[in-house]
Formats: C-alpha cells, sequence, structure tokens
C-alpha cells in the first residue's frame, strides 16, 4: 500500500520549490548582469551581447540590459538593433538622460527630426539648464529649416554650458554659423573659443574664418598656431589644412614643402600626408614624383596591407596590371586571408585576362571568386569580380543578373553602376543602360567612363542636350579626348548650333586630328552644302585611314555627285582588294554593283559580307533590303530570321522583322517581334507604334495600345505616323472628340503626294462621323478620293469602304 502525503506538506514543498526557483533567476540574473558589464568594460562586444541577452531571457523589462546591449551593438556597428535597444531604454526608464541623448543622436541620422525634439524637450522637462539638449534641438530644428529658432537654440547651449563642455558647444554653433554663410555671428563665436580654449580647433576654426573673408595674412598666421598647438592626433590635419591653404592661395610650392614636413614630423596619419602629396603630384601632371610618393607610403607601413591595395588600385588605373599585381600578392603575402587583397587579386587577373584574350587568366580570377562566394554568398566585392569574369567571357545577361544581386547589398556602389550600365549597353538595352550610367555618375561625379558612355548613349538615343552636358563634363577632365570632342560637335550639329560645332572641332589641334576628326568636319561642311571643302577633307581622313567604309562610301557619294564616279569607283574597289576579307568593304562593294545595275555581283557581295561576319547585324539587314527591293520578301524574312537567331539582343533586327512580317499581312507574328523590340529597348518609337495600330485594327487590347501610342508620340513628337495612330486608337476606343485633334495634325503634317494621306483622312473621317460631325466626315472623304483612281480593280479595301461612307452620307444628308 502507498503512503499519502498530507496536502499541507504537499502545499509546503510547493512554495518551497518556487522559493527556490525565484532565487535561482535572480541569481543567474545578477550573474549575467555582472558577466555583461565586465565584457563591456573590457571591449569584448560579442560576449557582452551574448550575456545581456540571457539576461533578457529572464527579465525582457531590464532597462540597464536594453541600454548595454544599445552600446554594445553600437561599437558592432549594428546601428538598427542599437536603434531598437535605445528606444527600448528610454521606454522603461524615462530617467535615464544618457539613453535620451544616444536616441536623440541616432534619431538625428535617421532623421526623424520629432523623435530628436520630442527626447530633448522631455530631457529639458527633467533638467531645464542641461545645455547638451539644446544642441540636440537646434540640430533638428535647424534640419527643419527654421534658422532662426536654431540659432537661439545652439546660442543657448553656450550659455548653459559648464567650462568642460563649453568648446564643443561652441563648435557647434561656429559650424553651424559657418554653413549658414552668417561669417560674422560665427566670428564672436570663434573669438570666445580662442579665449577659452586656445590650441588647435579654436585657431583653425579662426583660420578658415580670415580664408572666407579674404584675410589670408590673418589666416596664414592662424593655421601656423594651430600647427604650434596640435597634438600627436590632430597634428597631421593641421598640416594638411596648412598645405591646402597654400595650394588654394596659388602657392604650391609652400604646400607641397608643408606635406614633406609633416610627413617627416608625424606618426598618426603619414599616409594621408602621402596621398595628398601624391595628388597634388598628379594634377601638375608629374607622373613620376605621383608615382614616387604612392610607393613611399608602402614604405611608410611597411607590415600594412592597406598602402600595398591602395598602389595596386593606383597601377590598375593607370593601365600598369603587372605592376598591380605584383602590389597585391605582396599585400597576400603578408596577410594570405586578406579577403580585399583576394578579390583585388581576383579582379586584376580577370582584367589581364580579357586584354590579354587569355581565357586562363579569366579563369584563374573566376575560381579565386568563386571560393569567396562559397562561403560569403552574399559579399559584394565577390559579386562584382564575378560581373567582371562574366563580362569577359561575353555574357552580359548573366553579369547584370550577378550586379544586380551585389546591388542589393550595396546599392550606393557606383564603379557597380557602371559595369551595369555597361553590360545592359551590350545587351542593347540602351534605356536601362542610361540609368545606370546617370546614377553611377550621381553617385561619383569622378567616374568618368562612366560619364563618357552615358554622353555615348544620349547621342544614341537622340537627346543631344544631355550628350552635349555629359560630354563637356568629361572634357573637363579630358581635354585631349578628340572622339569625345567630335560626339559633342557631333549632338551641336543635330540641334542646328553649327557654329559651336566648328569651335568644338577646332579645339582639336590640326597637328592632332586624326581621320576621325576630318571625317567629322567634313560631315559638318556637307551639312551646309561645302561640297568641295567636305572632300578635301574626306581625302585627308582617307590618307590617314585607308579602307576605311564609311569614308569611301561618303567620297563615292560626293564624287558620282561631283562627275568623278570612275575614280570614286576604282578606290573603292583597290580596298576591297586590299582587304577581301573585310566584310564592311564587301558590303559597299555590294551597293557600288547596285548603283551599276548589277544585280547579280551585288547579291554575292552581301552573301559573302554575311559569310564573313555572321554577327553583323548591318549584313543581315542589307541583304534583306536588296531581297525586299527585288521583290522577294520570303527570302528577306528568311534571312532577318536567321539574323534575328544570331543576335537574339538586337531590337532593331526584332523590329525590322516585324514591319517585314507586316508587309507579307502575317500580322500574329509581326506583333510578337514588336514586342520583343520594345522589350530590349524601350525607346523604340517605330515598334510602339506599329503594335499600337495593329492592336487597334485586330482589336486587340485598346488599354495597352494606347499606352504604346502614347509613348511612341511622345518618342516622335513631329512625326505625322505617331499622331495618326494615336488618333485612331482613340477612335476605336469611342473617344472622336480626343482622336480628331491627333488626326488633323496627321493629315497637315504629310505632303500632299504621300500615299498614307488618303488614309489618314480616312481615319479622320470616321472620327467625324463617330463625333456627329456628317458635313465634316464628308469634306474630309471628297479630298481622301480626289485624287484616287476610280474603278481600279486592286484598289486597297478601305477605298471601297470610304466609297460606300460617302454615299451613305450623301443620302443620309438629303
Amino acid at each position: 500500500m502507498r503512503l499519502q502525503t498530507p496536502p499541507l506538506l504537499l502545499a509546503l514543498a510547493a512554495i518551497a520549490a518556487l522559493a527556490l526557483a525565484c532565487q535561482s533567476d535572480e541569481a543567474k540574473l545578477a550573474d549575467f548582469l555582472e558577466r555583461g558589464k565586465q565584457a563591456l568594460d573590457s571591449e569584448q562586444y560579442e560576449e557582452a551581447v551574448i550575456e545581456y541577452r540571457n539576461v533578457l531571457q529572464i527579465d525582457p523589462n531590464n532597462a540597464e540590459a536594453h541600454f548595454a546591449l544599445a552600446k554594445s551593438y553600437t561599437q558592432l556597428q549594428k546601428l538598427k538593433e542599437a536603434y531598437w535597444e535605445l528606444h527600448e531604454s528610454v521606454r522603461l526608464d524615462p530617467d535615464n538622460r544618457e539613453a535620451r541623448v544616444s536616441y536623440a543622436q541616432f534619431s538625428l541620422i535617421a532623421r526623424d527630426y520629432d523623435e530628436v525634439l520630442a527626447q530633448a524637450d522631455a530631457i529639458l522637462e527633467r533638467e531645464p539648464s542641461f545645455a547638451a539638449a539644446y544642441t540636440l534641438r537646434g540640430q533638428a530644428i535647424a534640419a527643419l529649416e527654421r534658422f532662426d529658432e536654431a540659432s537661439e537654440a545652439f546660442a543657448k547651449a553656450v550659455e548653459l554650458s559648464d567650462e568642460e563642455d563649453l568648446p564643443g558647444h561652441l563648435l557647434n554653433v561656429i559650424q553651424y554659423e559657418t554653413g549658414r554663410g552668417n561669417n560674422e555671428a560665427a566670428k564672436q563665436y570663434i573669438d570666445r573659443l580662442v579665449e577659452v580654449d586656445p590650441g588647435y580647433r579654436s585657431y583653425a576654426s579662426l583660420a578658415r574664418y580670415y580664408a572666407r573673408s579674404g584675410e589670408p595674412e590673418k589666416a596664414e598666421e592662424a593655421f601656423r598656431k594651430s600647427l604650434d598647438f596640435a597634438q600627436k592626433k590632430n597634428r597631421a590635419a593641421a598640416y594638411r589644412t596648412l598645405a591646402a591653404f597654400y595650394f588654394n592661395q596659388g602657392r604650391p610650392d609652400e604646400g607641397a614643402a608643408t606635406l614633406e614636413k609633416g610627413i617627416g614630423d608625424v606618426d598618426e596619419g603619414k599616409l594621408d600626408l602621402i596621398y595628398m602629396l601624391a595628388s597634388f603630384y598628379r594634377s601638375q601632371g608629374d607622373e613620376q614624383k605621383a608615382d614616387a610618393m604612392m610607393v613611399r607610403a608602402t614604405e611608410a607601413e611597411p607590415d600594412a596591407v592597406e598602402p600595398l591595395l591602395i598602389l595596386s588600385s593606383y597601377r590598375g588605373r593607370k593601365g600598369e596590371i603587372d605592376l598591380a599585381l605584383e602590389a597585391v600578392d605582396r599585400a597576400l603575402a603578408l596577410e594570405p586571408e586578406n579577403r580585399g587583397a583576394q578579390l583585388r587579386r581576383a579582379e586584376l587577373l580577370v582584367d589581364s585576362g580579357y586584354h590579354k584574350k587569355d581565357p586562363a587568366l579569366v579563369d584563374e580570377g573566376r575560381s579565386i571568386v568563386e571560393g569567396v562566394l562559397a562561403e560569403e554568398p552574399s559579399n559584394p566585392e565577390a559579386l562584382f569580380v564575378r560581373a567582371k569574369s562574366e563580362m569577359a567571357e561575353l555574357d552580359p545577361k548573366a553579369a547584370v543578373a550577378t550586379l544586380r544581386s551585389a546591388l542589393d547589398v550595396r546599392p550606393d556602389w557606383a564603379q557597380a553602376r557602371f559595369v551595369l550600365g555597361s553590360a545592359l549597353m551590350m545587351l542593347g538595352d540602351r534605356n536601362g543602360a542610361r540609368a545606370e550610367l546617370a546614377r553611377a555618375v550621381e553617385l561619383d561625379p569622378s567616374q568618368l567612363e562612366a560619364r563618357r558612355a552615358l554622353a555615348r548613349i544620349h547621342a544614341a538615343l537622340g537627346e543631344h542636350e544631355y550628350a552635349i552636358e555629359q560630354g563637356r563634363q568629361y572634357l573637363k577632365a579630358k581635354p585631349d579626348d578628340a572622339s569625345m570632342r567630335i560626339l559633342v560637335a557631333q549632338s551641336l550639329v543635330a540641334l542646328g548650333k553649327r557654329d559651336e560645332a566648328y569651335e568644338e572641332l577646332a579645339k582639336i589641334p590640326s597637328e592632332e586630328r586624326n581621320a576621325d576628326s576630318w571625317y567629322a568636319y567634313a560631315r559638318l561642311q556637307l551639312s551646309e552644302g561645302k561640297v568641295d571643302e567636305a572632300r578635301a577633307a574626306l581625302m585627308k581622313a582617307n590618307e590617314l585611314q585607308p579602307n576605311h567604309p564609311e569614308i569611301l562610301r561618303w567620297l563615292h557619294r560626293i564624287d558620282v555627285a561631283t562627275g568623278r564616279g570612275e575614280e570614286s569607283k576604282q578606290r573603292i574597289l583597290a580596298a576591297v582588294e586590299a582587304e577581301p576579307d573585310n566584310a564592311a568593304l564587301v558590303r559597299l562593294r555590294g551597293q557600288l554593283a547596285i548603283a551599276e545595275g548589277d544585280l547579280e555581283a551585288a547579291e554575292a557581295a552581301f552573301k559573302r559580307a554575311v559569310e564573313l561576319d555572321p554577327d553583323d547585324a548591318g549584313a543581315y539587314t542589307q541583304l534583306a533590303s536588296f531581297y525586299r527591293a527585288t521583290g522577294r520578301l520570303d527570302e528577306a524574312v528568311r534571312i532577318f530570321r536567321k539574323s534575328v537567331e544570331d543576335n537574339p539582343g538586337s531590337a532593331r533586327l526584332h523590329e525590322r522583322l516585324g514591319i517585314l512580317l507586316a508587309t507579307q499581312g502575317r500580322t500574329d507574328e509581326a506583333m510578337r517581334e514588336y514586342e520583343r523590340a520594345i522589350e530590349l529597348d524601350d525607346s523604340l518609337a517605330e515598334s510602339k507604334n506599329n503594335l499600337a495600330y495593329l492592336l487597334a485594327e485586330t482589336g486587340g487590347d485598346l488599354d495597352r495600345a494606347l499606352d504604346l501610342a502614347q509613348e511612341a508620340k511622345a518618342l516622335r513628337p513631329d512625326n505625322p505616323n505617331t499622331a495618326d495612330t494615336l488618333g485612331w486608337v482613340l477612335y476605336k476606343r469611342g473617344i472622336p472628340s480626343a482622336a480628331i485633334g491627333y488626326l488633323r495634325e496627321a493629315a497637315a503634317g504629310m505632303s500632299p503626294d504621300e500615299p498614307a494621306l488618303a488614309v489618314v483622312r480616312h481615319h479622320l473621317a470616321l472620327a467625324y462621323e463617330q463625333n456627329e460631325q456628317p458635313d465634316k466626315a464628308l469634306e474630309t472623304i471628297d479630298a481622301a478620293l480626289k485624287d484616287l483612281p476610280s474603278g481600279s480593280d486592286d484598289e486597297p479595301e478601305w477605298v471601297g469602304e470610304l466609297r460606300a461612307m460617302a454615299e451613305r452620307l450623301r443620302s443620309t444628308s438629303s
């Protein structure tokens, strides 16, 4: 039989067990808090996080643990977590002034100015004389552009500050008033700072005031005093500011001498002075001295990896890949596991392999990257180098996906944006490329290659104002780039600014003009009808670059028009004989054969051009155009299909194939090609216009048709075809009043002998009828029928509809 425990004893045992459990939790809590404090005091922040999180497991509302976690996360640069813990600290312990100050400072960084003010006011409610709270108020109010109130808050902080904190509050108000351009308001605080804290900071502020006020002698004296007072931690900064003052005053020798003196004087911050001096030498065009300074930086800290990586990047930018590899190999010898050095080596191998056309080097670089990504799949630097290897392997589609992954982690990375723009250019996505390159330049205006590519894209898209703007910005840094001057000149011509275009080309010294320069000059002369001058310029271009197809083509046009056709023909034939495998020259030979009426020779030449360069979309276009012109549409379609298969990313080829298919009445196929063209290049107005028209004609999605028609009209605002399409879509949607305006614009924009004019008038007549304007409709029909032959057996179906409509309207009106 089992003995039973009395109920009273059971109750007492339960209470005792509960007490023991509580004591255990309290003991654990105290232990975790103590260990957390020790870890925090000894700067072991990861350990501190573990201990304080253990505290919160037992007591989730422990204010001390939340605040300690905030400090630990801040040191670990986990700012999001720190911000949350500060929020909890303030909520749980409203009297914790330090937590409120930190929370307000974080809120300031997050631009939550209302929260900053709330925390500052809460502090002042408890401690009305706490100066730092007024500084916080001033910073928040200034951000809200309530400038006079901000000045009052900063001044109050200075008024209430104790002796120890006064210099800091004075510096805050000096910075604020200086930023607003209130130099005289700042001066009273600067004088006070010099009085209460004569030293590096105060004299540096005074020096900057005198420099802004145009008093260089006093500024120099103050800068020198700031250097005299500077201690170890800010001595390098004092040398930098004095040197910068000399450079700004046009005294470069004294600036360089100051930096040299500083390099010999300081230990902390020496590298900053070396790099500043290197930058100065580069600005002076003294590459030899600049190179020496970059090497000197590695000697100043021989056991440091960073100077070697900077040297590697510097040499890489100069195209000295082998020397750049040598520097990074030295870095890896010091720290074999250094991620930055590993990825820098990988990038250099990829770049070297691409330029040398050596796949083995690209593969070696790629293997390093893949090893890093196996351990760190989201490492943005590794993803960036992988993308470069994909570009080197001519796989821009993969590079785009990889770069987008890298940018998910580092969205403000200018170099990655530039490479992404380049990859999109390779894919034919000019709009996407333009957006990425513009972002790259916005993030880093010194990205000259990105600016150069952006100017070219703007020009290709017909955005000549932007092309000129970007080109001129680029030329400020690279004034000797003749190709960019030519691009700017061409865009100026496109805008009708010929005088400015001449001025731009004139900036290229005559002895430095290459074939491209003379070719651009010739095109400019031709635009003004100066044929003899243009021919002379083309002949100079031909001398500098013989057998260039475009130069020979323009010379041929001029020579045929001026009676020198045979001379030009012999020039082209000699070029083809000299370079029989040049596809562009063979195409030119085909065009010459067409001009002579030799269709058999022309076809043979165009076929040969395709064989020589299967990737050249222009060769396919030429052959297809030949077949189309000779009534062989099926062969033209076959050629274009082959071209699209070989160049699937060419939006223009899809567009031309769509036009051919539409001509044959193969509407569904044509629409698919237009859709693909738009997908590849959103700026193709003709594809958008044609697709919108076909959607309207076939009873397709009229909402989509309207969007496409409006976009096409925006891209080609003065084109009567886009006006006709937009009007026709609006008519189909049952909005004749809106349609009429666009259809009238289309009719007015066409010449009287334009075959499409009658079609536009048919559309306009239908819109008038739907809008209950039968007289206008009949008037428009009569204008459309006036020049059409009557009773023709092969007249289009719509002509019969137009005649029937005229009869119906007349019978109704009578």
